[in-house]
């Protein structure tokens, strides 16, 4: 009698099911179709009884629900808000950065990604140690500094793995050599690198930054040197500025600083607090890998890479960026996330033997490979 029973709530079910989802009276049919399958099988007109009589519960026949229209669009999930501080105003430097931006990598990534340029360069480390923006640009020597200063500041990526920073004298200052700068003004946009500098370069010839006139200028180097306000500027960087310069009919010297006795440095770096690290670690993985991608299409498609940049960014578009565009290519960082913690170890003991910064710190509180756990 059960398997009967079965049978009949299994017709009956079926029948509902295929009613016309579209009838007006396709619940009325449902049940029609119920009692029907139970006269059907009852020999005796006893069935229903039996039916009835049971413990199962008869669940209400309902007909497919049909839906119509468009479906509804998917959202994607809101992008993650990354800010980012330059150390200056954009230069053909930045490529990896314009690039991600202008190809949509970032936003592949889930980032939102905003760039700002400082109205003071003295300024984008600060916002980082007070946690208003999440990353921002410098160099390595100045981390050291700041971090012997106690800012929670640790390096996260690399943009320029190779020094950068070039001594440019006017001709006009009759420099027959270095040994002929003493008494000459030289300008410079923070002071601590720039005597670090000088002194690495100068040693050679038994002088040191206290031989100069020191002139702070921030953003002003080229146009200090074309105004004849210093005899000299140093942190200018290789390669675009000396261009820049005899592209305006300024004609000068330049003097390479990483073909001094300082051990070799990181010119353009990555840098993010250190207390909040993990906080944003993974937007600052995704966002180092955008760059990595970013890096490795500019160096295929060098040309490419400099029409999209030109025309992102119409202030890069002189002639002195385009001639300097080949040897900038060679300067950048193939993988931005990937760290040599020695090169830190050893920048930070050379400036404890200089007597520059107080204490020793752990190349590992300076600089991590974020992609790695």
């Amino acid at each position: 009698m059960k398997q009967r029973l079965y049978r009949v709530l299994a017709l009956a079910m079926l029948l509902g099911f295929f009613a016309d989802a579209g009838h007006a009276d396709d619940h009325m049919l449902a049940e029609t179709a119920v009692q029907a399958a139970r006269v059907v099988v009852s020999p005796a007109g006893n069935a229903t009884e039996e039916i009835q009589g049971s413990k199962a519960n008869i669940m209400p026949v309902t007909s497919p629900v049909i839906i119509t229209g468009d479906p509804e669009p998917i959202v994607p999930p809101p992008a993650h808000p990354l800010r980012v501080a330059l150390d200056w105003y954009l230069t053909p430097y930045h490529a990896a950065l314009i690039v991600a931006r202008e190809r949509g990598l970032f936003e592949r990534e889930g980032l939102e990604v905003t760039l700002t340029q400082p109205a003071d360069p003295t300024v984008p480390p600060k916002l980082v140690a007070a946690q208003h923006v999440e990353l921002a640009l410098t160099s390595q020597p100045r981390l050291h500094l700041l971090v012997d200063q106690g800012l929670p500041l640790i390096r996260v990526g690399t943009l320029v793995p190779l020094p950068l920073a070039t001594l440019i004298v006017r001709q006009e200052a009759n420099l027959q050599s270095l040994s002929d700068i003493r008494g000459k003004t030289v300008g410079y946009v923070f002071e601590e690198p720039a005597r670090l500098l000088l002194d690495g370069i100068l040693e050679k010839h038994a002088l040191s930054s206290d031989d100069v006139e020191l002139k702070r200028i921030d953003f002003g180097l080229n146009s200090s040197l074309a105004e004849a306000e210093v005899d000299a500027v140093v942190g200018a960087q290789r390669h675009v500025t000396r261009r820049q310069l005899e592209q305006s009919g300024i004609r000068v010297v330049e003097f390479p600083l990483g073909e001094t006795d300082l051990p070799l440095y990181d010119e353009l770096i990555l840098i993010a607090n250190r207390d909040s690290l993990q906080q944003h670690g993974s937007d600052i993985r995704r966002f180092l890998d955008a760059l990595q991608q970013a890096t490795l299409w500019l160096i295929n498609h060098p040309d490419d890479a400099w029409e999209l940049i030109r025309k992102a960014e119409p202030g890069l578009d002189t002639q002195a960026n385009a001639d300097a565009w080949p040897d900038t290519l060679r300067y950048l960082a193939l993988r931005p996330a990937a760290v040599q913690a020695e090169r830190y170890h050893r920048f930070e003991t050379y400036l404890l033997q200089q007597g520059l910064i107080e204490s020793l710190t752990p190349a590992n509180r300076l600089a991590t490979d974020i992609t790695h756990p």
